[in-house]
């Protein structure tokens, strides 16, 4: 028994326990610990910044779109345009046609309700929502489509509402080289009014009629557009831009539909009104 007591001792004596609590190891183990936290916090701190750099980025091809010169050019153009009487009782009557993130331009061309904008802002839809600057919003329904002139006729069913008028003329293509306003909600602003000159007409392949190609600065979004003459009249609609066909370079033109067909196509929904 004292045999196995003095061996028990005497392991127990050889046992080192420094090297578990050696207090320079602890240090180390410390050391360690810190530096894999410094390590993790810093590859957290580069994975934020690359995800900070993109979102960045991102943002930048968006706003660079939206804000290169040329639409820089036509905010200060509205902003002055805007000023004029005239003017600013022409924006009561466009609106903004919108549906399921499509974003397009309209106009009253009735006290109660009947808005032309072009086919194809509603193309898949019966539905859109109509916007006044005055900030009126209604539910409107598609009632006519064109597509062969892409004209459409949307109706708010509501009473009281300023409103263009169309143009009765339909010799626009003796109108070269005279100035034209027109109102729409290019790229990602609304209301906004520019200039521009009437060239003369076009023919579209596959289109029976001509149509008015005219000089401005026309963005995603002016679809729908009013084009009006210096009696504040209606005497286009602007549904698309091309290559100017009559020159080499690629200089790139709006062509509209002129108010003579549209005018028929408002006249024929009068009739046939009950």
């Amino acid at each position: 028994m004292d045999n196995e007591n003095k061996d028990q001792n005497h392991s127990e004596e050889e046992i080192d326990w420094e090297v578990f609590f050696n207090p320079d190891d602890k240090q180390e183990w410390e050391k360690e610990k810190q530096h894999k936290k410094k390590r993790k916090k810093f590859i957290v701190k580069i994975i934020s910044s690359l995800l900070a750099l993109a979102l960045v980025i991102s943002g930048l091809e968006v706003w660079v779109s939206i804000f290169n010169l040329p639409a820089i050019n036509f905010v200060k153009v509205s902003t002055q345009l805007s000023k004029e009487p005239d003017i600013k009782e022409y924006k009561k009557s466009v609106v903004t046609i919108e549906w399921d993130g499509v974003k397009g331009t309209g106009f009253t061309v009735s006290p109660t309700g009947i808005i032309v904008t072009n086919e194809h802002v509603v193309k898949r839809t019966n539905r859109v929502i109509v916007h006044f600057n005055s900030g009126d919003s209604f539910v409107g329904k598609v009632i006519a489509r064109h597509p062969e002139l892409d004209v459409a006729i949307v109706d708010i069913n509501t009473e009281n509402l300023p409103y263009l008028s169309l143009s009765f003329e339909d010799d626009w293509e003796k109108s070269a080289g005279d100035k034209i306003i027109f109102i729409g909600n290019p790229l990602a602003f609304t209301q906004i009014a520019n200039q521009g000159t009437i060239l003369g007409k076009v023919q579209l392949t596959d289109w029976e009629v001509p149509v008015m190609m005219i000089e401005a600065p026309i963005y995603k979004g002016n679809s729908g557009s009013p084009v009006l003459n210096k009696n504040g009249e209606v005497i286009g609609v602007i549904f698309a831009t091309l290559q100017n066909p009559e020159i080499e370079t690629k200089e790139i033109v709006g062509v509209a539909i002129p108010s003579n067909y549209i005018k028929e196509i408002v006249d024929n929904l009068s009739m046939d009104a009950p």
